[in-house]
């Protein structure tokens, strides 16, 4: 059995098992009254802000080429939405790879320039999440040692952003002393590790770059109040507007963590497994909170195929021929690919 399809498997497994304890307290007649009541036309404002912090994404992704940032804000946008397709169609976050194939084509270093512009970027999304998540503890009604806790890691989280940004500030040479001991840890010491380390701080050199900074900090603020409002749009639609934006951002954190989990293409089970604990958190019914988390996902999910079917043809490409030249490790030169 390959790496690949025991990956799948156990992703299934786990998808399969979160839905089972999701389910097993949903009544079915709370479940169709809810959908049959719920304020559809309210999901459109929702549609928009997707699409619009999609754009932000690949606006911050171009900040995140310096100085290559010359690209065309619509190619990217595509191949943002190309990798969510990717992302709701295959498991282990491929799409990421896609990006970088795609992205590969049209930057000087290729895909390895491209690969570390992602690693910066998601370093971004999970510190933002972080620092979030941990600003929204004090106000959520959880045990203390768990408030205490998730501020520490919050701490630790922006500590270490901060000595990943000075190793880039100082360069190769750092990164060579510091291996000379980190390198000796069983494990770390691998070359992959090595390399990925490599190719993180090639792109974070981007943040030791003062006027870029404070733009790119702006953008990830952006995108993640985006994802706020979309999912209070969203509770709104089913007549749980009456939460605060406060547990709006609670579900966003719930949903993030909920990506760290091995699951099914989509991420469906650990997504809804997540946000039913959050509501459960405001006093919402599990039935309910299956009702919104079921219906927030599966509208995230068409959305960003829909876009993501949009970007190939905006790009010219077909889902096979991205499938095989991306997934099966095929390169194109940037010559190659000019249009």
């Amino acid at each position: 059995m390959t790496k690949g399809r025991l990956r799948l498997l156990i992703g299934l497994a786990v998808s399969a098992v979160c839905l089972y304890f999701a389910l097993r307290s949903v009544d079915p007649g709370t479940l169709v009254e809810a959908y049959r009541g719920a304020e559809y036309v309210v999901l459109l404002p929702a549609v928009v802000l997707t699409i619009v912090v999609n754009w932000a994404r690949a606006y911050r992704w171009r900040l995140l080429m310096y100085p290559n940032d010359r690209q065309p804000l619509g190619r990217l946008f595509s191949m943002v939405n190309i990798g969510y397709l990717f992302n709701s169609v295959f498991p282990a976050k491929v799409g990421e790879v896609v990006r970088g194939y795609l992205a590969g084509r049209l930057l000087p270093g290729g895909i390895a320039q491209a690969l570390s512009t992602l690693l910066v970027e998601r370093l971004l999304d999970v510190l933002t999440l972080v620092l979030l998540l941990a600003a929204l503890l004090p106000m959520v009604a959880l045990p203390r040692w768990s408030v205490t806790a998730g501020l520490a890691f919050g701490a630790a989280a922006l500590a270490g952003t901060g000595v990943l940004v000075v190793l880039a500030r100082l360069g190769e040479g750092a990164l060579d002393r510091l291996w000379g001991t980190v390198g000796r840890v069983p494990g770390l010491g691998d070359h992959r590790v090595r390399a990925a380390l490599t190719h993180l701080l090639d792109g974070l050199r981007v943040l030791t770059v003062g006027q870029r900074l404070p733009g790119i900090a702006f953008w990830s603020l952006l995108i993640w109040v985006g994802y706020v409002l979309c999912n209070y749009i969203t509770l709104a639609a089913f007549h749980l507007g009456h939460l605060s934006p406060v547990a709006a951002a609670v579900t966003v954190c719930a949903t993030g963590l909920s990506m760290v989990v091995p699951s099914s293409p989509g991420a469906f089970g650990p997504v809804e497994g997540a946000l039913i604990f959050a509501l459960g958190l405001y006093g919402v019914g599990e039935s309910q909170a299956f009702a919104y988390a079921l219906g927030q996902h599966a509208l995230n999910i068409a959305v960003l195929v829909l876009l993501g079917l949009w970007g190939l043809r905006s790009e010219s490409l077909s889902f096979s021929s991205v499938r095989e030249r991306a997934l099966g490790g095929a390169e194109e030169s940037p010559q190659e690919s000019e249009r």
